[in-house]
């Protein structure tokens, strides 16, 4: 009896983790991908706004080092934190970055099949000590 009662308990257990676990490699890579491109499309802007153009880009070699749940805007969320490679197109040769640190925010959204890259929003008006998330679909 002892024993059904432990599986039980167990199989319940197992259930509720795997309802609460956190991003898989491919979404952490396109919201890797989604952070690259808006922080450096807002960097060529600043630097030569006439031609804001940016060279195709591809993420690879993403290694997860260090996942941690939290509550972002009252929903399931992770900070990722790990290492990529990006390799940039440009024409007539390639240039590639290895081992790229990150830390990301992802929001699981209620139903569970979409996530959303988060950023904390700083604002200097703001005299709460709630923090306030910026959140964008990752498609």
């Amino acid at each position: 009896m002892r024993r059904a009662i432990l599986a039980i308990f167990l199989a319940i257990l197992m259930t509720a983790c795997s309802s609460i676990s956190g991003p898989g490699r491919d979404i952490v890579e396109r919201a890797i991908a989604l952070q690259f491109s808006q922080t450096q499309e807002d960097l060529i802007q600043l630097l030569n706004p006439r031609d804001p153009k940016f060279p195709p880009f591809t993420i690879s070699n993403v290694k997860i080092t260090d996942e941690e749940g939290l509550k972002i805007d009252n929903l399931n969320g992770f900070r990722v934190r790990g290492t990529y490679d990006v390799t940039l197109e440009f024409p007539g040769r390639d240039v590639a970055q290895k081992s790229n640190p990150f830390e990301i925010y992802l929001q699981r959204q209620i139903e569970g099949k979409t996530w959303r890259l988060a950023r904390r929003q700083s604002s200097a008006s703001s005299k709460s000590d709630a923090e306030t998330w910026v959140t964008q679909l990752v498609l």
